[in-house]
C-alpha cells in the first residue's frame, strides 16, 4: 500500500494517501480504480479520527484507493478557503490517476457531518465563478464524480442554527455565523454529480428533513441519487466496524441498530455501479 501525507493548498490542508500497490501478478487486481476522498465530522471545530482512517480502510478493502482530507478547522475553517481546499483535493488525486492507477472520472467525495456539508459544498459550488482560474487548475478539473453525504446539513442557517433543538454551540465560527455558502440547498442544479445519501431518522444534530430536501431537489432536477434513512442509530456512526467502534458504547449502539451498518455495502455496490469498469466494455451509468 501506497500511505503518504501530502500537503495541499501551501501546507493548510494534506491529503493522507491509502492507495494499492500494483502486482507484477497483475491478473487479479482490479484497474483504474475509483478513488474516494474522505472527509472527516467534527462541526468544523475538529477532525473525527472515528471518520477518517478507518473508513479509509474499510472501503479500501471493497478495491478502492482511498484517501483522507485533513482540513483545515477552528478559526482556520473559512470560505473560501476551506472550498479551495477540497476543490484541491479533487485536483490532486485527478492529476495523480495514472500514477495512482486511478479512473479520472471516478473521483468521490465521501463526507460525514461537517465533513459531509464540505461535499456538499464541492458538489454544488465547483463551478462557483473564478474558483478554477484562482487555484490555477482547468474548471473540469475540480469537479467531483460523485459524493456520498452522510448525515450531514443541506441548510445549515434554518434547520440548525437557528432552531433551539439542534443548534451547536461548539461548531466552528463557519457554521455559527451562517455562512451562505453552507447552504447548499440553495446551490444545487443541474452542474451536480451523483449523490449517495443516508441519514438516521432520528439524529440527535442533524434533522432528518435535510436529506430530504437535496433528494426532493434532486428529482426537481432530476438527477441522480440514492437515499436512505434508517429507522435506528444516531449521529456519527462512520463505517459501525470494529476499525470505527470498539468502544463499549459504539459497540452496543451498532448491535442495537444492525440495519445501519448496511450503508457500506450499499454504497459499494452504487460506486460500482455508476462506474462500470471500462476493461469490461461497460459503460458509466452517469
Amino acid at each position: 500500500m501506497i500511505h503518504e501525507t501530502i500537503p495541499i493548498h501551501g501546507g493548510t490542508a494534506s491529503l493522507v494517501t491509502y492507495i494499492h500497490d500494483r502486482s507484477e501478478q497483475s491478473d487479479f487486481q482490479r484497474h483504474n480504480r475509483p478513488a474516494i476522498i474522505v472527509l472527516p465530522g467534527g462541526a468544523y471545530a475538529y477532525l473525527s479520527d472515528a471518520e477518517g482512517e478507518p473508513v479509509a480502510l474499510t472501503f479500501l478493502k471493497e478495491g478502492f484507493n482511498t484517501f483522507v482530507l485533513r482540513y483545515s478547522v477552528g478559526d482556520a475553517c473559512t470560505y473560501p478557503e476551506i472550498l479551495e481546499e477540497v476543490s484541491l483535493a479533487v485536483w490532486t488525486v485527478r492529476s495523480r490517476a495514472a500514477e495512482w492507477n486511478i479512473d479520472p472520472n471516478a473521483i468521490v467525495l465521501m463526507g460525514f457531518s461537517a465533513g459531509g456539508c464540505l461535499s456538499a459544498m464541492s458538489a454544488t459550488q465547483w463551478n462557483t465563478p473564478g474558483l478554477a482560474e484562482r487555484l490555477g487548475v482547468p474548471e473540469r478539473g475540480i469537479r467531483p464524480d460523485a459524493a456520498v453525504i452522510a448525515y450531514a446539513a443541506w441548510d445549515n442557517a434554518n434547520t440548525i442554527q437557528r432552531d433551539p433543538k439542534y443548534f451547536n454551540p461548539e461548531c466552528a465560527k463557519i457554521a455559527l455565523d451562517c455562512t451562505p455558502e453552507l447552504d447548499f440547498i440553495n446551490y444545487a442544479g443541474k452542474h451536480m454529480p451523483p449523490l449517495f445519501i443516508w441519514h438516521n431518522r432520528y439524529d440527535r444534530y442533524v434533522p432528518a428533513i435535510n436529506p430530504v430536501m437535496i433528494a426532493a431537489k434532486m428529482l426537481e432536477l432530476d438527477l441522480p441519487f440514492e437515499l436512505h434513512i434508517f429507522q435506528g442509530g444516531e449521529h456519527g456512526m462512520s463505517v459501525c466496524n470494529a476499525l470505527s467502534s470498539s468502544g463499549e458504547r459504539s459497540r452496543r449502539l451498532n448491535a442495537e441498530n444492525p440495519n445501519v451498518a448496511q450503508w457500506v455495502p450499499l454504497c459499494v455496490n452504487w460506486i460500482n455501479g455508476l462506474f462500470a469498469q471500462a476493461e469490461n466494455g461497460k459503460e458509466s451509468t452517469r
